[in-house]
């Protein structure tokens, strides 16, 4: 293993300190309008964050943001009137900086309790399936399978770029595909030919996994189904769980199949799930415990006083501080804050690429991971660092849906500017390099493609026809009384 260096760049800037902590969030719940001046302070706050807090202001100058063009075209639409709504704020901030910032974690909320403000800075792609099974044949698309009677078996299928619409469906059978489409915005209808004629195809999204927090295991002695459906806990109870998983690898190594279900996880601290792969992959808890210890993703930190501050609230109240990682990074920001307090800068930190050679993993058997649309995040990140130990010896399987595409950057602190209470979140880390890299990673808003495509009730059929098994095996049997509803 080459574990590379950290290179840094120094920036001089005015300290600026922006409320980040809950405690402040009730004076804004009663707050509907504010003047034109505070609107404009609330604006260069908005611009100070977006400069100094958040990782992705480099790649949105590169889209083409100008700060100074886009504050006048704010000022410029809300000076009309000594007061401006909330809503009209939130809207133009939306409406003016949007096009620039690529990135599903950037939002922004009201903390008013009456006023519904909640803009994502990117629209996510979602799966809407028909119920039409198709198959190819000698560069054609034929009927296989379909709920209208006047559609016939083996009729010929026309649609322009007919395989965008296309999703690989085993458990209907080999080579056949499930008609849809992957779109931002709400569909119902996809229009398709049938043998020349024109017909109105009905599609329903398939709708992610909300249930709350969720950590259960069953095994029998060639598979292990772990559902891990959140990298963050509310409670003692839900940590110690979550500590559990991570530590859990000894309960897999000698499984033939280890099935993570991560529906619906949104993310967290994916800490958890990079211990429970090391641990999988070496088998051995020195050699695991050196590469956690060293190993960095390429990856790039914004440090500001602003974002040292959120960050230090925030590692407090949200992070399990027994995770070494967690811990050493409170040291550091505290480290930083003092140094900061003494001379205000923006400081830029560069992580190089880790060199490991991942090659020869202990664990040797399949591991198939369940995902939806909600998963997000550090939930992601659970599919990429997956493909990181395992994807040599071609272990891994994904099934199930599209994940979010939230991945680029991380790592959130929020702020409420002062005088709206608007509350703005963002991450200060930058793993684009990292993602950029993937070639699972379809970008922000569209996620990890799965291999195999299916609804959450084909998701026992698909699992079972990947892995070749008939109704006279062990697995069949363990599958089948899976809770994956």
């Amino acid at each position: 293993m080459i574990f590379s260096k950290k290179n840094f760049k120094k920036q001089i800037i005015k300290n600026k300190i922006i409320p980040y902590d809950l405690a402040t969030l009730s004076k804004y719940s009663e707050v509907e309008e504010i003047s034109l001046e505070q609107m404009e302070n609330d604006l260069e706050e908005f611009c100070y964050i977006l400069e100094n807090c958040y990782a992705g202001f480099e790649a949105a100058k590169i889209k083409g943001l100008n700060i100074e063009n886009e504050k006048k075209a704010v000022i410029s639409k809300l000076n009309k009137a000594p007061v401006v709504k909330l809503s009209d704020f939130a809207e133009s901030l939306y409406q003016n900086f949007s096009p620039y910032i690529s990135d599903t974690h950037f939002t922004i909320k009201s903390s008013n309790k009456n006023t519904s403000i909640n803009y994502h800075f990117i629209k996510n792609l979602n799966i809407y399936f028909s119920d039409l099974y198709v198959i190819k044949k000698d560069g054609k698309i034929f009927v296989n399978e379909s709920p209208d009677k006047a559609i016939k078996t083996g009729s010929i299928v026309q649609l322009e770029n007919i395989a965008d619409y296309l999703f690989e469906y085993p458990a209907k059978g080999k080579n056949i595909y499930r008609l849809g489409i992957l779109s931002e915005n709400n569909q119902s209808e996809i229009i398709i030919k049938i043998n020349n004629k024109e017909v109105v195809l009905p599609v329903c999204r398939e709708l992610s996994n909300n249930e709350g927090f969720s950590f259960k295991i069953k095994e029998c002695n060639k598979a292990i189904w772990i559902r891990y459906n959140r990298c963050c806990y509310n409670n003692e109870d839900q940590k110690e769980q979550i500590q559990y998983f991570s530590n859990s690898a000894d309960k897999c190594k000698n499984k033939d199949v280890i099935i993570l279900d991560i529906r619906g996880n949104h993310g967290g601290d994916d800490s958890y799930s990079l211990k429970f792969y090391s641990d999988l992959y070496f088998n051995n808890k020195k050699k695991s415990e050196k590469f956690l210890c060293k190993y960095r993703a390429p990856e790039k930190w914004i440090y500001s006083l602003a974002s040292i501050k959120a960050a230090k609230y925030s590692l407090n109240r949200f992070c399990d501080l027994s995770v070494q990682s967690n811990k050493k990074m409170l040291n550091k920001i505290i480290k930083l804050e003092k140094k900061f307090n003494r001379k205000p800068q923006l400081l830029i930190e560069r992580v190089l690429e880790s060199k490991v050679d991942f090659k020869e993993p202990a664990y040797e058997g399949k591991i198939i991971i369940i995902t939806d649309n909600g998963v997000a995040s550090s939930g992601e990140s659970i599919l990429e660092q997956a493909y990181l130990f395992f994807k040599k010896k071609n272990q891994l399987i994904q099934i199930g849906t599209n994940t979010a595409g939230c991945a680029s950057f991380g790592n959130l602190l929020s702020y409420h500017l002062s005088n709206s209470g608007l509350q703005v979140t963002c991450g200060f880390t930058d793993f684009s390099e990292n993602v950029s890299k993937s070639k699972k990673f379809k970008g922000e808003g569209k996620g990890y493609y799965p291999d195999y495509w299916c609804s959450v009730k084909d998701l026992k059929k698909t699992i079972e026809s990947v892995l070749n098994l008939n109704n006279e095996d062990n697995l069949f049997k363990f599958i089948n009384d899976l809770a994956l509803e």
